[in-house]
Formats: C-alpha cells, sequence, structure tokens
C-alpha cells in the first residue's frame, strides 16, 4: 500500500512548527530582558525631565547607590538610539547590563532584578518630589506643623506671610483649596492651644469648621454628578451615601455661595431636571463668570456637563436648535483655552467641533479654527489633518473646485480618511457633473470597498448603498417623475446608508 502525501498540508504543519519555534525563542529572549516595567517607565519618562532625575540619582541626599545610576545610563542610551525597539534591543539583556555594572563578576539574577526594581522606586521618589515642588503651597503647609513649637514663632509667622502672600495671588477656589484653608486654620487654631492662652475668639476653629463643610460638600457633590452620569448609559449604578434632603439642605444653606459647590449644585440639577433648560442656562453663565477659580482640569470636566447635555439630552432627542447653544460652549473653551491637555487637542475634540460648526454654517470660523489649531493636535497627523478638512470647510462651502485641490494633499493611510475622502470626492464630482470621473470613482470605489477586509460589514454595507443610489441619482432624468420619487422612497427606507442627508437634499432639487 503506497503513502501519498498531502503536499499543502505538510507545507501548513512545517510552516506551523515554525512559527511555534519563533514564538518560543522571542518568549525565551524576552526572559532574558531586565526589567519591562522598567524600561516602559522610562520609555515613557518625560524628555524635559531627565536631567533633572540625572541630577537626582546621582546626589547621594537622594541615592548612594551607584549601580542605579550606571543602569540608568546605559537604559536612556538606548532609548536615544532607538525609542521604539527598545524592548527587543539585544544590549539590554540582563547578562550584557550586568556585565557593564559589575565587570567580570559572577551573574546574579537576584541581584540584577532588585537593582531593576530599586531603580523604578527611585523614579517614582523623583516623579513625586517634582510633583511637590511644583506647588509651593502645599510645600508650605507641610511645613506648619513641624515649626509649631513655642521656640518657632517667628518661623512659623514667617511660613504663614508667605503662605497668604501666595493666596492672594493664587485665584482658585475649588475643593482643593477649601482643604489648603482647612489645613492653615487648623495649625493657627493648634498653634493657640500650645500657647495656652485663654481664646478670646473662636476664629480660627470656625474658619477651619467651615473649610472642611466646604471641602466634604463640594467633592460629595462631584460625586453625586458623577453617580447621575453614570446611570444615563449604565445600568449599573454606583453607591454614594447623601445625609437626607442632601441637595434641598444646600439650596438655603450659605455654602451655595461658595462658586465650585454652586457648579456642581447645579449640575445636580440640571441632570435630575433635564427639561429645565434654565438650569443649563444658569450653569453657563455661573462657569463664563468663574472660569478663573477652577483648575484647568476641573473646568475642563465642568464644561463637558454641558456639552453632554446639549448632545445627549437635547440634539440626540430632536431638538436641533441646540446645535447653536454646543457651538457657543465649544468656541468658549477653544477661546479660554480650557479643551487642552498640555497644550494639545484630541482629535475628537478637534473632530467635533469642525462637524457642529459646518452644520451651523459658520464656515468662515471652522475655516480660521482649522488654520490656528492644527499644529495643535498630535504631530503625526497634522498636514492630512489640515488638509482633509479644509476639503470638508470648501464642500459645505459649495467652493468645489478647492475640494479636489484640497483632498490631492492628503494621504490616505488614515481608513476613516480614505473612506471619507473617497465619499467627499464622489459628491464634489456629482455636484460638477463631471459624469465620467463620477462613474469611474464609483467603479473603482465598488472594488476597495468588496476588497478590504479591515472595514467592517456595518460600514461597508452603508458605503456600498451610498454609491449605488449616487450611481442611480447621476443617470436619473429631471423629467422622470416617478423615478425620482421611487428613489426617494428608496433612500428614506434604507437604514444603513451613508450620505443620506446629501442624497435626499439632491433628489429634492430634482422634484
Amino acid at each position: 500500500m503506497s503513502v501519498i502525501y498531502n503536499s499543502k498540508h505538510y507545507k501548513k504543519t512545517f510552516r506551523n512548527k515554525v512559527y511555534i519555534h519563533e514564538i518560543n525563542q522571542k518568549s525565551a529572549f524576552f526572559l532574558f530582558m531586565i526589567s519591562p516595567k522598567l524600561l516602559m517607565l522610562l520609555q515613557n519618562f518625560p524628555k524635559s525631565e531627565i536631567k533633572s532625575f540625572r541630577k537626582f540619582i546621582q546626589s547621594p541626599f537622594h541615592n548612594e547607590n551607584d549601580d542605579l545610576i550606571i543602569l540608568f545610563e546605559i537604559i536612556e542610551k538606548q532609548i536615544k538610539k532607538d525609542n521604539q525597539a527598545l524592548k527587543e534591543n539585544t544590549n539590554l539583556t540582563k547578562e550584557i547590563v550586568w556585565k557593564k555594572i559589575k565587570g567580570n563578576s559572577p551573574y546574579h539574577d537576584e541581584q540584577m532584578r532588585r537593582m531593576s526594581s530599586d531603580l523604578i522606586k527611585k523614579i517614582y521618589s523623583f516623579l513625586s518630589y517634582q510633583q511637590y515642588q511644583k506647588n509651593q503651597l502645599n510645600e508650605l503647609i507641610t511645613l506648619l506643623p513641624l515649626i509649631n513649637t513655642p521656640q518657632m514663632d517667628k518661623h512659623f509667622s514667617g511660613i504663614l506671610r508667605q503662605i497668604e502672600l501666595i493666596q492672594k495671588k493664587c485665584l482658585i477656589q475649588n475643593a482643593d483649596s477649601h482643604l489648603e484653608n482647612y489645613k492653615i486654620e487648623n495649625n493657627k487654631f493648634t498653634k493657640l492651644e500650645i500657647q495656652g492662652k485663654k481664646l478670646k475668639t473662636f476664629e480660627n476653629l470656625e474658619n477651619l469648621d467651615f473649610h472642611l463643610d466646604c471641602f466634604y460638600i463640594c467633592k460629595k457633590l462631584k460625586n453625586y454628578c458623577d453617580v447621575l452620569a453614570y446611570s444615563n448609559f449604565q445600568s449599573v449604578k454606583p453607591n454614594i451615601r447623601l445625609f437626607p434632603d442632601f441637595l434641598n439642605y444646600l439650596s438655603t444653606s450659605e455654602y451655595l455661595q461658595e462658586p465650585s459647590i454652586k457648579a456642581y449644585f447645579l449640575i445636580a440639577h440640571m441632570l435630575l431636571s433635564p427639561k429645565d433648560e434654565s438650569i443649563f442656562q444658569n450653569l453657563k453663565i455661573h462657569l463664563d463668570d468663574n472660569y478663573v477659580i477652577f483648575p484647568q482640569p476641573e473646568l475642563k470636566s465642568l464644561y463637558i456637563y454641558l456639552i453632554n447635555y446639549c448632545i445627549d439630552t437635547k440634539i440626540n432627542n430632536g431638538q436641533s436648535e441646540y446645535f447653536k447653544a454646543l457651538f457657543e460652549i465649544f468656541k468658549i473653551v477653544i477661546e479660554k483655552e480650557i479643551m487642552f491637555n498640555d497644550g494639545l487637542l484630541a482629535p475628537q475634540d478637534y473632530k467635533n467641533i469642525i462637524s457642529v460648526g459646518l452644520h451651523i454654517k459658520e464656515f468662515d470660523w471652522v475655516e480660521n479654527f482649522i488654520q490656528n489649531y492644527t499644529n495643535r493636535l498630535p504631530k503625526e497627523s497634522q498636514d492630512n489633518d489640515l488638509s482633509y478638512n479644509l476639503a470638508k470647510v470648501y464642500f459645505h462651502k459649495k467652493d468645489y473646485e478647492n475640494v479636489i485641490e484640497q483632498l490631492r494633499s492628503v494621504e490616505y493611510k488614515n481608513l476613516a480618511y480614505t473612506m471619507g475622502g473617497r465619499l467627499m470626492l464622489l459628491k464634489t464630482y456629482y455636484e460638477l457633473k463631471e459624469l465620467d470621473a463620477l462613474e469611474s470613482l464609483l467603479d473603482s470605489y465598488s472594488i476597495y470597498l468588496r476588497r478590504n477586509k479591515l472595514i467592517s460589514r456595518e460600514v461597508k454595507q452603508q458605503l456600498m448603498n451610498g454609491i449605488r443610489f449616487t450611481r442611480k441619482l447621476s443617470s436619473l432624468a429631471p423629467y422622470d417623475k416617478k423615478g425620482i420619487q421611487k428613489l426617494k422612497d428608496q433612500i428614506n427606507n434604507c437604514k444603513a446608508l451613508a450620505a443620506k442627508k446629501w442624497l435626499l437634499e439632491k433628489v429634492g432639487e430634482m422634484e
């Protein structure tokens, strides 16, 4: 009996064996690399802080282990050479790094791992130290109880004067500032108790109690607002404890005079009573009037409540007039630099602002925004973002020649831009009556969609339907009233359809 080998099966099996061998080899390689946790930490270390950390770790006060200095310098050198392939760098295997640090001493894996762990701890200490040093007020407040003795009266008074000077220059008034004031007043009151004098006033005790209440109430309100926001889109709700009649109590209390407490109080009521549009307006006015008292990250969170109210509560429920209100909020958060993180604008926020501006036909403002703020996006996509979004503006302005010109500059590495750009070009050819170019694009776009396996079935179906109806639209005679009505009905009845609004507009023009 002869044996017949299935060559296809054999090749497949052989390839699988090679593949498994490669995987095992790669896994083994990683076992001999120094700590991935350490590499990841240093790879994402702020470049602006590298010099400062070198001084930190070289200081005998912060570090007495010279081996950690060498280990840091070895990794830093490799980061400068090739930041992307750091985890696969053969110069960072444990044995090679050990030899650079310990010379010809026998390799000890436990010591090597301990060195990596110790360096991670030093990095953590440095980052904490840097953060601490950035807040001079907290540094001084931390110092107060350490010098709160009769022998240090002059030092205590001097530190208090420095604190008061900083507070006069700082406009921030939020939960954290109330906590700072609580600590200051508590130290003042403790000072009076240490002196043992008969108290003529309890001003410090009253103040520290007030600021403690403000801190608690503000944080509690913020947590409650988060609960209400999560309950809008999640079935599981966080469980936080509010004392009975919490909001009613606050509505007539002196605490509501505190801007931060009032902000979260209004947000809670806005979420509880979404139909009462006056709360939204009052919150917007309150934030506009008091934006200087909030740190930027918190202010951004507060404005996001307004943005989400416009989108989720109003626009998504058919109240399209709130596009205008949403646009006005976007203008505020851009002009006052509220929407930025470390000077950068998130790509999704950038796209949303453009979409809303185009929807309400604020073309000049949007074009100016694109020209002035695209450079605040991540650098790798700025040129594409500029060209693609300017093309969108020109399309809405019916400046179709400029649409084609801008789209020529777009590099279609991004799948969203590839699909969106071709769809925009398709509509532009139709508007310009470039029927031959349109027909050619319809054919090539169909082939592209059928062959592309990265596009989801749902999106592919929407685009294919868009192509199909555009083809029908371009071949429809203006006098064919029955055909026009039939096409209109088909478009209306199609649920998975890209460019549906535009297609209906074009059919409407033929009626």
